[in-house]
């Protein structure tokens, strides 16, 4: 069937918006798969890299991944040598750097590391090569005694997680394996059914999922997973959530976790493909101030809660009628 001639250049115009969009936003992926230890570890440290590859394929987002299992691990110099010269690269406002650790890790009482050839790397270590960075970080530690790692790295615009609630929890831990399939957009990980899956949802999945595999074999929980993107390193447990919305905080009085991770998203939508870097901006701002509000509402006068909360919802919804006006703006226009 012919697609009239007003049909087609909407379309075209909503494709070159989605592409602008992408364009003026800039996200990197770094994978980094360490020491499989025992031949039964390479497949599923192999399948987890390549659902990353994956995602990021369909996402249309460079990915890297360094120590490749079916090329050959490098030395432990070459690794710790790329690593920190792709984490001291300049990035500045609109870019996302997303670093996931796949492997194995281990703590001796003192310091937790993650395992590579040759040489681990600590989690000091790793906190000092991302200093620098003042872009939108994602750090991903899907190994044994990871906890450690999210007091190394958290901070302002960061979101951590990390495979374990403490460093003394030193058994494989399977978390990885659930949230690399999550993030490449699998509908049993969308909670809120908008299409795609959020870092929230996809630690929120990995770990029912986990929680499910020491169920079903009748064995001792040995991995707490936590994440924290508020900035206080104390991080949050899936079970502190209802949805997407958590109910506890480690701390009291402080923000709760998982607002800024429920609005990170590796593989879009095709909605959210269209917003400019900058409504998508204003939009999580907006939307963060929507929970908060209705987090506090008991603790607001009723008028001044009403009040807010329209504005809010008015500015919101002015950002997607301008997205969705687009397109018929110009059918309109050709007509």
């Amino acid at each position: 069937m012919m697609i009239p001639k007003v049909t087609k250049l909407a379309l075209t115009v909503a494709a070159s918006l989605t592409l602008a969009a992408q364009l003026a936003f800039s996200m990197e992926v770094l994978v980094l798969v360490g020491l499989e230890g025992e031949d039964e570890y390479r497949e599923v440290f192999q399948k987890s890299a390549d659902h990353w590859r994956t995602a990021c394929d369909t996402a249309g987002v460079d990915c890297t991944v360094l120590g490749d299992l079916e090329e050959g691990a490098s030395s432990s110099a070459d690794i710790r040598s790329e690593i920190q010269g792709r984490l001291a690269e300049p990035r500045g406002d609109g870019e996302s750097l997303w670093l996931i650790l796949l492997g194995h890790g281990s703590f001796d009482g003192r310091e937790a590391k993650f395992n590579i050839a040759g040489g681990d790397f600590t989690a000091r270590e790793l906190g000092e090569w991302c200093k620098g960075i003042e872009s939108e970080l994602v750090v991903v530690n899907t190994t044994a005694s990871s906890a450690p790692f999210m007091r190394a790295l958290a901070g302002p615009g960061r979101t951590i997680i990390t495979a374990t609630k403490s460093a003394n929890e030193i058994y494989f831990a399977r978390f990885g394996t659930y949230f690399s399939e999550a993030i490449t957009g699998i509908s049993e990980a969308d909670l809120d059914n908008d299409d795609q899956v959020s870092l929230l949802e996809a630690f929120l999945y990995a770990s029912a999922e986990v929680a499910i595999f020491y169920e079903e074999q009748e064995r001792l929980v040995t991995e707490h997973a936590l994440i924290d993107d508020n900035g206080d390193a104390l991080g949050t447990r899936a079970e502190w959530f209802e949805g997407t919305t958590a109910t506890r905080t480690a701390k009291d009085g402080a923000e709760p976790d998982g607002l800024r991770a429920m609005q990170q998203v590796l593989v879009k939508n095709e909605f959210e493909k269209r917003l400019t870097p900058e409504q998508r901006t204003r939009r999580d701002e907006l939307e963060r101030e929507v929970r908060l509000l209705r987090r506090n509402k008991e603790n607001t006068d009723e008028a001044e809660y009403y009040g807010k909360l329209e504005n809010l919802l008015r500015e919101l919804g002015g950002i997607y009628q301008s997205v969705e006006a687009v397109e018929v703006e110009v059918e309109v226009e050709v007509e």
